[in-house]
């Protein structure tokens, strides 16, 4: 009887325990402060109920409650924890065992890349366990223009900050595949925020390709792209259509460990996607099958189409 009573107990502090947390997301959803009665609702509690839970955050600091209005808000603990988490969040530490799995599962080498004033900086990688691979260094910096993750980066930027980033062009052209005119860049960048990866068919160096996809935080912004690259004899059109899927996953899953919502991890890049996030959905039904399909028809070829590149030569002058 005794036991029993004492698992009784336990289940009932768990479910306070959850009852309280389910209050603070619902202080932390709210736009200020909010009345108990209100927050009852929101949440399925009983106001009497809901009352002692608040009465027992305000008293830790975790809520607090305007004397006034008798209104509640979050309070400064719950500010405190989440600066220390933040605090805590080193992105190499985070990212990394999802990138050695990006390794394991695609045996190319997978890059961990931030913007870093006009280049990518390449802040981690994991080699491939394959001989033949591509050269890749920590602190590494590469052109924004010409390699998946420098247009997965670019993406995220509204085309004001992309135009003082790059210039107007003509950019520096590297290998025969190099986009080099500001117009066919914003094409380019464009199929990025609609597609939500980025290719390099050997644009930044003979005989390698890559795939890149944006990281996002926990406010869905985009704060670094993860990518697998590997020599253009192992990476044909079709291993990259394989390979899309698996590098999409690791992107949504990076995400994730940044605190980022599961129904923006898959949104599209730049302003068309934070206009969808901020509608509460995602834009045009971008979803890997959808980006496969479109690669799939392309055959991964970075060509521009003439009518685009005079329509994006226009839209970027």
């Amino acid at each position: 009887m005794a036991g029993r009573r004492r698992d009784e107990r336990q289940n009932e502090t768990v479910q306070s325990v959850a009852r309280a947390l389910t209050l603070l997301d619902a202080l932390g959803d709210s736009q200020g402060e909010v009345g108990v009665a209100e927050l009852s609702k929101r949440v399925g509690l009983h106001v009497s109920t809901a009352h002692r839970l608040l009465a027992t955050l305000v008293v830790h600091g975790y809520a607090r409650q305007n004397p006034d209005t008798g209104r509640y808000a979050l309070g400064a603990k719950a500010f405190h924890l989440a600066e220390s988490y933040l605090g805590q969040m080193d992105l190499r530490r985070v990212v990394r065992p999802v990138l050695e799995r990006l390794s394991q599962e695609s045996g190319e080498t997978a890059n961990l890349v931030i913007l870093d004033g006009r280049e990518a900086l390449y802040l981690d990688k994991v080699e491939s366990p394959q001989s033949l691979r591509i050269f890749s260094r920590i602190g590494r910096r590469a052109p924004l223009h010409c390699t998946a993750v420098g247009k997965v980066l670019l993406a995220a930027e509204p085309w004001e900050t992309v135009r003082r980033l790059l210039g107007r062009g003509p950019f520096e052209r590297l290998t025969a595949r190099t986009v080099t005119s500001a117009a066919q860049l914003r094409v380019e960048i464009a199929k990025v925020r609609e597609q939500g990866v980025a290719l390099d068919f050997e644009e930044c160096e003979e005989g390698a390709r890559c795939i890149a996809v944006p990281v996002r935080n926990a406010r869905g912004e985009t704060v670094a792209a993860v990518s697998v690259s590997g020599p253009a004899l192992r990476m044909s059109a079709q291993r990259i259509r394989d390979l899309v899927p698996i590098v999409l996953r690791t992107g949504g899953e990076a995400s994730a460990h940044l605190g980022c919502p599961a129904e923006w991890k898959d949104a599209p890049s730049g302003s068309q996607g934070a206009r969808a996030r901020r509608r509460g959905g995602t834009h045009g039904g971008s979803g890997n099958s959808v980006r496969r399909d479109r690669l799939a028809r392309s055959g991964g070829d970075v060509g521009v189409r003439e009518s685009q590149a005079r329509r994006a030569k226009r839209e970027w002058a």
